[in-house]
């Protein structure tokens, strides 16, 4: 009897630490930026200037391309990365900050179709997402800065 208990709490201990490794794991060094841009698509110029600048605010977007690169020391392993926030900040010709903007995984990946895979298992390494981001950029603005940050 004491044999059988002690090898349903091993079998028991056993599926818990392999139900911990499948869980995602907050993993700063797996994000790297491959691209981004900043569009702004030009209207022509026979539009009324009120339409004008509201459809220069509508043709805004960020478009940022990512791959997933989580490293771990046993191959057999397969390492599932949890989604950051996304810290956007705006700056002009100077360096000078404009603006700033935390979005949440939700916000930043928009209608993409994975997305409720991603929030439930973690994004699998050796992936490339690729998401167009709608702002409103401010009139100066020149430069900006993407960084990948996990919620306390």
């Amino acid at each position: 009897m004491l044999l059988v208990l002690s090898g349903g709490v091993i079998f028991q201990s056993h599926l818990l630490f392999l139900n911990w490794q499948q869980l995602p794991k907050k993993d700063y060094s797996a994000w790297r930026l491959e691209y981004a841009d900043l569009h702004t698509t030009q209207p022509s110029s026979t539009e009324e200037d009120e339409t004008l600048l509201d459809t220069i605010k509508a043709n805004q977007s960020l478009e940022i391309q990512l791959h997933v690169n989580a490293q771990t020391k046993y191959s057999f392993l397969k390492k599932n990365v949890a989604l950051p926030n996304m810290e956007i900040l705006l700056s002009n010709v100077n360096g000078e900050p404009l603006a700033y903007q935390e979005l949440t995984p939700i916000q930043w990946l928009g209608s993409d179709p994975k997305l409720l895979d991603y929030l439930i298992k973690g994004v699998a390494t050796q992936t490339q997402i690729t998401v167009n981001i709608p702002l409103v950029l401010p009139y100066s603005a020149s430069g900006f800065q993407i960084q990948m940050v996990y919620p306390n």
